[in-house]
Parts: structure tokens; sequence; C-alpha cells
């Protein structure tokens, strides 16, 4: 089995991520959702500085050992994949709904371990979702998931290709949902195969039955079949962040990143 990348792979995900990213800021600008936000720019810039940390520690850490790992697996055709016989398509398929499914898992427990959720709740805590609070995340919650998912690779037997095109799947897919943008009546059958902006912003709401709730990642059927769907009747705006880090010391850069060591407030009973 071949395991090296070509080398066109080294900017296919950054070229795709700012062209997706800059299609949706426009479509924002020109068609928001929710108009006449303040300090647009200024909430831009600190989800990208988060971003562009976390990009750079990552890749450090986590790229070559991430690449290392699934060639290593891939060589000694180990994992569940190989177990199963699969190749080619069916291999890929395979392997893109399981990473899937291993990343609607990740996040439930986000929600559900108390120390997990002092991460994960800085991505819960932006008050004005939009574009750029997919890539707001606390590089403790991506660390986490980028050591877990080293024992994963092996243990499915996934491709560097595989994860590659699954992870920019996963940016592309992640933007479009946190985008302020309105599908209309598209949003509706769409969201029967992938999340839609609709079915994530009811997942940011700052009611807890709400935001446990629509936990998938790229396909929503995870939600559907675990009973964690949720949707609201009509078309009413969803009130976003965490009535704790409302002050907005917590959404500065510094803040941001200290949010893990906040006082954990216990959160309302859903």
């Amino acid at each position: 089995m071949t395991t090296e990348l070509p080398e066109w792979t080294a900017t296919a995900k950054p070229a795709v991520t700012v062209a997706c990213f800059v299609l949706l800021w426009l479509w924002e600008t020109f068609f928001p959702l929710v108009a006449g936000r303040r300090h647009r720019w200024r909430h831009a810039g600190r989800n990208v500085a988060i971003a562009v940390l976390n990009t750079v520690a990552l890749a450090v850490v986590f790229g070559a050992a991430t690449v290392g790992v699934a060639n290593w697996a891939a060589e000694r055709q180990w994992g569940l994949l190989s177990l199963l016989g699969l190749s080619g398509l069916g291999h890929w398929l395979a392997a893109i709904v399981l990473q899937d499914l291993w990343l609607y898992v990740w996040h439930r427990l986000n929600h559900g371990v108390p120390f997990l959720w002092r991460f994960h709740r800085m991505h819960h805590a932006d008050p004005e979702m939009d574009v750029t609070t997919a890539t707001r995340f606390h590089l403790g919650e991506h660390i986490g998931s980028a050591t877990l998912r080293l024992g994963l690779i092996p243990l499915i037997g996934l491709t560097a290709a595989e994860i590659l095109v699954y992870d920019t799947l996963v940016v592309v897919i992640t933007m479009f949902h946190h985008a302020n943008i309105s599908l209309g009546v598209a949003d509706r059958p769409l969201r029967w195969l992938i999340v839609t902006p609709r079915m994530h912003q009811i997942h940011h709401s700052r009611w807890r039955p709400e935001t446990d709730s629509n936990f998938s990642v790229l396909f929503s059927m995870w939600d559907r079949l675990a009973r964690t769907f949720r949707m609201r009747a009509g078309s009413q705006p969803v009130e976003l962040g965490l009535d704790e880090f409302d002050d907005d010391r917590w959404q500065t850069i510094a803040g941001m990143l200290r949010t893990p060591l906040a006082r954990n407030e216990p959160r309302p009973p859903p």
C-alpha cells in the first residue's frame, strides 16, 4: 500500500480553508442571518488569532506524528478496515464515516465530562456566532483530540490521505454551519445529510437542553441515531453564548486562553 502523500497535499488543505473562509465571510457580509452586529472585525481578529496559534502548535507537535503513525499502521495493514478486507472506495468511505462517528463521540464527551467542558466552553462562550467561531477552540481541547486520534489511527487502520481528506471536509463543513447565514427552505432537506447552520445554531443555545443536542460534526445522522437531534419550530433567533462568560474580558485572546481556569460554575440542569 502506498503511504506517501503527494507534495501538493501540503497546500491543499490551507488553500481550501482560505477559499471557503473568504466565501462564507462575503456571504455573511452581504446576506447575513443576523444583521447589524457590532465589533465584527474585532471579534473576527480575536478568533482568527486563536486559530493561528492552534494551527502552528498542532503542526509542530502532531503534524509529523500523525502521518508517521498512519504510515506505520498502513505498512503493517493494521486496523479494523484491514481486518474487514476493505480496499479502494470501500476503505475510503468507511474511513470517513468512522472518523465522523469518533468526532460525534468526542463532542459528546466534551459536554458530558466536566474537565473536558472546561476547555470546550471557550467555543460556546462566543456570543456572536459566525464563520470565525469555527476556528475558536482552546488549544487544550485540540491537544486532547489529536492525542486520542494517534491511538485511533491504527485501531481503525486510517491512511494519511484519508485523515487529510476528512480533516479538510470537517474544516469546510464546520465553517459552513457556524456561519451567520440562512439557507432558507433548503436547510431542512440538507440537514438530513450534513449539519446545517440552523441545526448547529440550536447547539450554541444558552439553554442547556439545546446546548446538549446536535453534536454531529459532518454527517447529521449520528444525532438522529443517538436521539440527540433537536430543532425548534419556526425560525426565532437563538440566544448564543454562556451566561458566566458574558463579560468582554472573556472574549479577549488572553481571556479565551484563561477560560479553563475560570471558576467552574455548575451548569444549570437540563
